[in-house]
């Protein structure tokens, strides 16, 4: 009997193959010069690789392997978008949405209506980037779906845009093709990043955000033309932090570490200046509007008492889903302490004001241990996932590839560690400091399982090169033989 991998057949294989393919980009009318891969021309040894995922499969061309998860994330949040996304009136457009609407329909100015719906009163409650989004999209179409579907098509390019960065950024910490394929793959497949391009939160683009700013570091870390990127970083840290006000502190510390690294410091401080004047002149009109409403510095949000409060209250384990659960008692007391603050003039400021003083209070009379076993839970609830939302932690479509994922995360990190002559430090430091800061900003105020999704782009990329390892480990090859430029 012939070997159903002779050399004979696989060229048949590569012919028929190449055909059928050819034939249907003919029936849909596209160039066949733009099909790359022609497997006619492919000698059987190459084949073979192809077929057994040999580390010679992956020296395709570059674009295909980088495109490749761009369409599948495109293709599945494009169906997710036709089958879940709700562009009705009732549509949850979280307080983003809020403040926009609120301000098209007052003047142009970012507000909130009352619970009660007597009026409107002045806000700085939400980082305001998407809420101006949110303004700009009802001023052009009015309160309507057209409005809605702008803002899911601009969230689906965030989205996209999430793939683009995790493929490059994963090339930077490792040189493997097949590593960033996967991590990109796996952000473009992962039902919570599919899922949240349906909605109006800005998930979307604060993972966004965090990437561009990673990459952006790990440029200054290696190029010369560091003045440029240096711009570039502060006009997107300062609308990262106009987006999620913990990115004040984290976005420019992460610049930071790539402007340090290997560089003079006369340069450095150049680079640091171009940085911080920028971030600043993005985030100038914000708080000038803040400091003339308010009388007061507000560089991204007004509710600092409510999201300290949310996290140590005696109601919680330090989740905010405890907290906002509705009927809950940490909802009771939340729904209690709002209606202590009569409306009127500073109505936003004096909520936050009444959050804080609970805050205080409840610090002062807590114990050590629950002090400690607050922190130790929220870490958990970051890092393992927030179990106290059913809601979304509780699916089998949420905890199946969370299984899965971390499973390989961590065979992942034995890999770079075996292998750590092979990671780039400069990559490896702003990752490490950027996933550490978010873990410390969010343990010290409170926990939603959304928060874990802003550094999971990072766990997917230890997750691919467990993929790729456990794959060496089975064909038998070292892992750095799927490195460029290494061989086994």
């Amino acid at each position: 009997m012939r070997d159903e991998r002779s050399p004979s057949n696989l060229t048949d294989c590569g012919a028929s193959f190449n055909g059928g393919v050819m034939s249907l980009l003919q029936a849909c009318r596209i160039p066949t010069t733009l099909f790359a891969f022609k497997c006619k021309n492919l000698e059987p040894k190459m084949m073979r690789s192809i077929l057994s995922l040999e580390p010679q499969a992956f020296k395709l061309d570059r674009r295909w392997l980088f495109l490749a998860p761009l369409g599948v994330g495109l293709l599945l949040r494009g169906v997710a978008l036709f089958l879940e996304a709700d562009v009705t009136a009732d549509a949850n457009l979280w307080e983003y949405g809020q403040q926009g609407l609120c301000a098209a329909q007052n003047g142009g100015d970012l507000c909130r209506f009352y619970s009660d719906g007597s009026g409107s009163y002045a806000s700085a409650y939400m980082p305001p980037l998407l809420s101006y989004l949110w303004l700009i999209l009802f001023s052009l179409f009015g309160d309507g779906a057209i409005a809605r579907s702008v803002f899911l098509a601009v969230g689906l390019i965030a989205s996209l845009g999430s793939i683009a960065l995790t493929f490059y950024l994963t090339e930077k910490l490792i040189r493997s093709e097949p590593v960033a394929f996967l991590a990109a793959m796996i952000v473009a497949c992962y039902p919570t990043f599919v899922f949240v391009a349906t909605t109006y939160h800005q998930t979307c683009w604060a993972v966004f955000f965090i990437l561009a700013v990673a990459a952006v570091s790990v440029k200054l870390s290696a190029s010369a033309n560091t003045l440029l990127y240096g711009c570039l970083g502060g006009a997107l840290s300062g609308l990262s932090a106009l987006n999620r006000s913990e990115m004040l502190l984290i976005g420019p510390v992460m610049l930071l570490v790539g402007v340090f690294w290997d560089r003079e410091r006369k340069r450095c401080l150049k680079v640091c200046l171009a940085i911080f004047t920028v971030m600043g002149l993005i985030m100038a009109p914000w708080m000038v509007r803040n400091y003339a409403e308010f009388g007061r510095f507000i560089p991204t949000a007004q509710s600092d008492g409510y999201n300290l409060w949310k996290g140590y209250n005696q109601h919680t384990n330090g989740s905010g889903n405890l907290t906002e659960l509705t009927g809950s008692a940490g909802w009771t007391a939340r729904k209690e302490i709002r209606s202590r603050v009569a409306p009127g003039d500073d109505y936003e400021a004096r909520i936050q004001e009444e959050f804080m003083e609970e805050f205080v209070n409840d610090i002062q009379h807590v114990s050590a241990g629950r002090l400690m076993q607050l922190q130790v839970t929220k870490t958990g609830l970051l890092w393992i996932f927030d179990w106290t939302d059913g809601a979304v932690a509780g699916k089998v479509t949420y905890l199946f590839p969370w299984v899965v994922t971390n499973i390989f995360a961590f065979i992942g990190l034995v890999v770079l560690w075996r292998n750590r002559r092979l990671v780039a430090p400069a990559p490896a430091a702003i990752y490490a400091t950027a996933v550490a800061l978010l873990t410390v900003a969010y343990v010290a105020t409170s926990v939603h399982a959304r928060y874990r999704m802003h550094i999971e782009p990072f766990i997917f990329m230890a997750a691919a090169t467990g993929l790729v390892g456990v794959w060496a480990r089975i064909r038998g090859r070292a892992f750095d033989s799927y490195v460029e430029g290494e061989t086994s």
